[in-house]
């Protein structure tokens, strides 16, 4: 199996390398390999003790090189959010030099810098064609069938077929099996899942109102939620339905009231068969158990409040400082990397300054896109953007995933996306004063 990643890393470089070189637009080249490649991107380049830096980190810092014109200047528009980004990373570098792994830490900031590099050349392409936005949404949501043709083609063979060597122990339950796809963690895969069912429902021909293949292919991705078992996804999923409800047309509240209430039933009959419902968590898993390693995680931060201890350094610093945080797998002990909470693992490694820059920059598109809807200045679709967004923050309270890259370019093209569609007047006008008047088709 461990061949067979070297042999796929390799294909990858190699087919993103013959791409960008015979593409005559490189940029939308890296943007939407990303994409229709996304099982890959994950995959690593460089060892644990260089930065675990992935395919995707790779991609990005080529195209930098490649493109760096697209990085001489910022939009107006976007001057507060590069201002954040800026002010993020020299929190994190601050962090890291006084943190007690400093190389471990400014390596894996080398993880932080292709989250720009991807959202500034999303953007520009976005400006410079109005309808590229529905590529990538497109190339999103072929993502996401393509991983359930990976789930539908496990119920039938099993864990048999996977894409890792081993896979989290959170795949076997004593009720059943929690389907990963392509990824190596269920609730991972389940989050995944639950942020881009709602772009299933944009209908283009009539923002307003879903059709029924939207309906559809919303519902499938969702009984696809429930072969994983993840239940803060599922959690995160209604947040985001309910969000909706608030906000949405009257078609959508229509076709959610009716779609809760089948749910419902659906779940009442058969909650015995699904596994999220009937899973016997062990002491590991407990609240009582989260609980304690929150507490712990709390009392870190406490004592690292300004600059925590270092992106990165939450296995080493309880390894060596809070030693009780750890599982016991296979008679092997194994130390914490994060504690059980997305929120804290940032709070702790970052410190509370970053922490709060690091929200806004992903809070913020979502405000100001909300803000543009209200003047009319943007469609309904930035609610479709919106509510993935709330999903993940629901479900990020008990599972860290951004370190996942596949969940995190997600999360990327949907805040690039409220960005761009609650500024465009502003940008396009900016980019191509003759062409202030355009309209997204």
């Amino acid at each position: 199996m461990q061949s067979l990643m070297v042999v796929l890393t390799a294909a990858a470089i190699l087919v993103f390398v013959v791409c960008v070189l015979f593409s005559r637009q490189p940029r939308r080249t890296y943007l939407l390999y990303m994409l229709f490649a996304l099982p890959l991107i994950d995959l690593k380049i460089t060892p644990y003790q260089w930065g675990s830096l992935s395919l995707f980190d790779g991609f990005s810092y080529v195209m930098l090189l490649m493109q760096y014109k697209d990085f001489m200047s910022i939009y107006k528009p976007n001057r507060f959010y590069f201002g954040g980004f800026c002010t993020l990373i020299l929190l994190l570098l601050l962090g890291s030099l006084t943190s007690s792994f400093i190389t471990n830490s400014l390596l894996t900031i080398l993880t932080v810098f292709p989250v720009f590099i991807y959202a500034r050349l999303l953007m520009v392409e976005c400006v410079h064609d109005q309808k590229f936005i529905n590529k990538m949404v497109n190339g999103l949501q072929f993502a996401c069938l393509f991983s359930m043709v990976f789930l539908a083609a496990q119920l039938v063979v099993g864990l048999n077929l996977r894409f890792y060597s081993e896979l989290n122990q959170n795949t076997l339950d004593s009720n059943g099996i929690r389907y990963p796809s392509f990824f190596h963690d269920s609730q991972k895969y389940a989050q995944f899942l639950a942020m881009l069912s709602f772009l299933f429902l944009i209908n283009n021909k009539n923002i307003q109102r879903p059709g029924f293949k939207n309906l559809l292919l919303f519902l499938s991705v969702a009984v696809a939620i429930f072969l994983t078992g993840g239940r803060s996804a599922f959690l995160g999923l209604s947040a985001g339905v309910l969000f909706l409800l608030l906000f949405a047309g009257m078609q959508y509240k229509k076709y959610i009231i009716v779609g809760c209430l089948a749910g419902g039933l659906v779940i009442a009959f058969f909650s015995k068969s699904l596994i999220m419902f009937n899973r016997k968590d062990d002491f590991n898993n407990s609240f009582d158990f989260r609980a304690t390693i929150w507490q712990e995680a709390y009392d870190i931060y406490r004592a690292h409040p300004f600059l925590g201890i270092g992106i990165g350094n939450y296995k080493d610093y309880v390894s060596r400082y809070a030693q009780d945080q750890y599982l016991v797998l296979e008679d092997e002990i194994i130390f914490l990397d994060q504690p059980e909470n997305g929120y804290l693992k940032i709070l702790t490694e970052f410190g509370g300054p970053a922490f709060i820059v690091a929200f806004i920059l992903i809070v913020g598109p979502a405000i100001g896109a909300i803000r543009a809807w209200v003047k009319k200045q943007a469609d309904g679709r930035v609610l479709l953007f919106i509510a993935p967004i709330i999903c993940w923050l629901v479900s990020f309270i008990s599972l860290y995933s951004i370190t996942d890259r596949r969940n995190l370019i997600v999360l990327i093209c949907l805040s690039t996306f409220l960005i761009y569609l609650s500024n465009r007047s502003k940008i396009v006008d900016e980019e191509q004063p003759d062409a202030a008047n355009n309209e997204l088709v």
